[in-house]
């Protein structure tokens, strides 16, 4: 008599990405795109930011070459993957982003009805966050200034299939997750938004009496950020962010990054500092959870009291878009630490900004555990997917 593998011990199979069950294809996005005033939007990888597509400036193409490309023409539901840079980052197109079509920087992956309906394309999404899909998207990239990823070596990436039980428990479990991030992305969110407000209320307030106005260079120490070393065995290296890190982040905290240089003692920021980066139109303030390294045209600012930091960050917050009043360069992507040192901020007593520090800090408490919880449970089902696709 014969007995059933149990499919919790069963092996998984492992098949390419372009015969996965459900993939139609996965085709380049526009290569030698002309832009116009108006037309078809297109989608690059800058756009795919911590997993979600965020526009900020809008990038058209004329109607007749998207129509060329019509492989790249988006639909609700496309798994779009980062082909150069940050290789294997993804998003999904939404029903806003239909009809849309992609750069050559991306990869769309389209999925047939029955994928949809069996969840693949969610197996997919999170299995490319997995650390085997990292290091074979590694390997099969070039080791040009920008790491550029092939159609074809995405095409020919490995994907476990589980037995049917299995991927039942586990997608049920991606979208357990999913759902509990949304939720916690909602409380971040929301935290920090409740802070700003507290911060305007407060400056409201003092704007009924005597407001003292300081300059930026006075109320904190101002460093100015460094170019990338390559790492040296014989060199201690610290985390580096770069201004694009900074510009991307979604949430006010940032937290762990990949990137690591040869850092000198006096380049490195501890914990608590805040760096600003600008772009078009605005500046972007984070708050670091980690000592780290800050890349060049970013600046880092370091204050001993928690009262003048929460102030300073809720201060460059609300004042993101008059301090573009100091960038400089091609599209005012820079800041000179002497001109930002001489800007000028309101500047209430102590009793003012440590009333508000209590307040805003306890909601910063609220948002890094929100974060955070959101990036464990990430870490436990990538370990789940990880620990069964040893089953091969």
């Amino acid at each position: 008599m014969t007995t059933e593998p149990d499919d919790l011990t069963a092996p998984w199979s492992i098949i390419e990405l372009r015969d996965f069950p459900g993939v139609e294809y996965a085709a380049y996005g526009i290569t030698q795109p002309q832009k116009a005033p108006d037309g078809i939007p297109m989608i690059g990888a800058k756009e795919i930011i911590e997993g979600g597509l965020h526009v900020q400036e809008f990038t058209f193409v004329p109607p007749e070459v998207a129509e060329r490309h019509p492989r790249s023409t988006l639909r609700a539901g496309d798994l779009l993957v980062v082909l150069v840079g940050r290789v294997g980052e993804t998003a999904v197109a939404t029903e806003e982003h239909g009809g849309w079509n992609a750069a050559r920087s991306l990869a769309v992956v389209h999925w047939t009805p029955e994928g949809h309906v069996q969840q693949w394309d969610l197996w997919l999404r999170w299995w490319l966050k997995t650390s085997q899909s990292r290091s074979y998207l590694t390997v099969s990239s070039s080791n040009s200034e920008h790491m550029t990823l092939p159609l074809q070596a995405l095409n020919r990436l490995p994907v476990p299939k589980p037995p049917d039980r299995v991927r039942e428990r586990l997608l049920a479990l991606i979208s357990l997750a999913e759902r509990k991030n949304v939720l916690n992305n909602r409380i971040a969110t929301c935290a920090t938004e409740l802070a700003d407000a507290h911060y305007i209320e407060t400056l409201r307030a003092c704007g009924q009496g005597p407001t003292a106005e300081r300059a930026m260079g006075e109320v904190a120490q101002i460093t100015a950020g460094v170019a990338q070393l390559p790492p040296d065995r014989e060199q201690p290296t610290m985390p580096w962010v770069s201004p694009r890190q900074v510009l991307n982040c979604r949430e006010v905290h940032l937290g762990a990054v990949t990137s690591r240089t040869v850092a000198r003692g006096e380049t490195v920021c501890p914990a608590g500092s805040l760096l600003i980066a600008p772009r078009p139109g605005e500046v972007r303030t984070v708050l670091t959870t980690t000592p780290l390294v800050p890349g060049r045209r970013t600046l880092a600012l370091h204050t001993e009291s928690e009262a003048d930091r929460m102030w300073l960050l809720h201060t460059l917050r609300y004042q993101r878009r008059e301090l573009m009043s100091v960038t400089q360069g091609e599209q005012a992507r820079a800041m000179r630490r002497k001109d930002f040192s001489r800007y000028k901020i309101p500047w209430p007593a102590d009793v003012v900004r440590q009333g508000f520090a209590t307040r805003a800090a306890a909601l910063h408490d609220l948002a890094y555990a929100s974060a955070r919880e959101r990036h464990v449970m990430e870490e436990l089902v990538v370990h789940e997917l990880e620990k069964g696709a040893w089953r091969v």
